[in-house]
């Protein structure tokens, strides 16, 4: 029977999204990078960029405001965490100088709900934004689908903490109230600190769920994960349990860099808002000119994709049916299309 992990490394989160610190980073900078090769040439006075780590400041804001976005249309936890990452993954490869994020956060927000199965009307949804269409949130639908390479399953660690607080509570008669808290407290961090962090890249829901326990009452990991009694045949339980230890440390790190109080705190903060402006207009100087406007790109593809070629003037066979040579241009034609899942970074 195949184990938990063994079905998670099945998966497209496991096998898409999932990486070493160091490749994420190298990752981002090259993202970055390509970004400004590809913008210069279309502004007139090239500006002052942004760098990879002012990228991954303004994803994290704008990953707060989907939540707080999120939050006001009363949207089902799931799909809150589904949309948010969804955001992340998507300007991992791509840039925020290139599709705006203000845009495209709304576009995860209803392609969220659909991955989850929950409905909501698009008229509905817009209405909720002001000065927005649901064409506006339709427009980045397929450049969202292409961003996240169509992986629209994503793990979450929701369900694992319950199946954790369910095995606590058969293991502690006693300990209610302790065990009441400790699924709260670590439910508001999966719901904020696990979604505006790079977890989801680096470890697995259970490490993730695991690591917000231990924030909350590490005896309780204790219990869900004990250390093997000494002797010459627990060596090797012992170091595996190290090493699971030391894995959720590393995590529990990563989660502790965003506390949910800092939802409100810090990201809420009129300080904050203030502090984000001089980064905004930044990224206003260095937008790509001709992706800004998702719509009129939306609408420019369009118009490409139904402008049907000419009819053959020849009658014969060959040129109604179709003879070897225009099977082969045809055949040439299609190989030369840009990949389902968008052209290669360096393109």
């Amino acid at each position: 029977m195949a184990t938990e992990d063994g079905r998670y490394r099945k998966s497209s989160q496991f096998r898409l999204w999932s990486f070493s610190p160091a490749t994420l980073q190298e990752l981002r900078e090259k993202t970055n990078s390509l970004a400004k090769q590809q913008i210069a040439p279309r502004i007139d006075a090239v500006p002052d960029f942004l760098t990879p780590d002012e990228e991954a400041r303004l994803v994290k804001f704008f990953t707060v405001e989907l939540i707080r976005a999120a939050q006001f249309c009363e949207l089902p936890t799931e799909i809150r965490a589904t949309a948010a990452v969804f955001l992340r993954r998507f300007y991992t490869t791509n840039s925020v100088m290139t599709y705006p994020p203000t845009e495209l956060l709304k576009t995860c927000l209803f392609f969220g709900c659909k991955a989850e199965g929950f409905y909501i009307r698009l008229s509905k949804l817009a209405e909720k934004f002001p000065n927005t269409t649901g064409e506006q949130i339709l427009a980045g639908e397929y450049l969202l689908c292409q961003g996240i390479r169509f992986a629209f399953d994503v793990r979450h660690p929701f369900r694992a903490l319950e199946g954790a607080i369910l095995q606590l509570r058969m293991r502690l008669a006693d300990g209610d109230a302790r065990i009441n808290h400790a699924h709260a407290r670590a439910r508001e961090i999966l719901k904020f600190s696990a979604l505006v962090t790079d977890v989801y890249f680096h470890f697995t829901p259970s490490q993730i769920m695991m690591a917000a326990l231990l924030m909350v009452d590490s005896g309780l990991v204790d219990i869900l994960c004990p250390r093997p009694a000494e002797s010459a045949e627990s060596s090797g339980d012992s170091a595996v349990r190290d090493k699971i230890m030391t894995t959720l440390e590393s995590c529990r790190a990563m989660l502790e860099d965003e506390p949910p109080e800092r939802m409100t705190e810090y990201w809420g903060t009129p300080e904050i808002v203030r502090s984000m402006k001089p980064l905004r207009k930044k990224l206003q100087r260095c937008r790509d000119p001709d992706r800004a406007d998702l719509v009129a790109l939306q609408r420019a593809r369009r118009e490409q994709a139904v402008v049907k070629p000419k009819k053959p003037s020849a009658t014969d066979d060959g040129a109604v049916f179709g003879g070897a040579e225009a099977r082969d241009a045809k055949r040439r034609k299609v190989d030369s299309t840009d990949d389902v899942f968008g052209p290669a970074l360096g393109q």
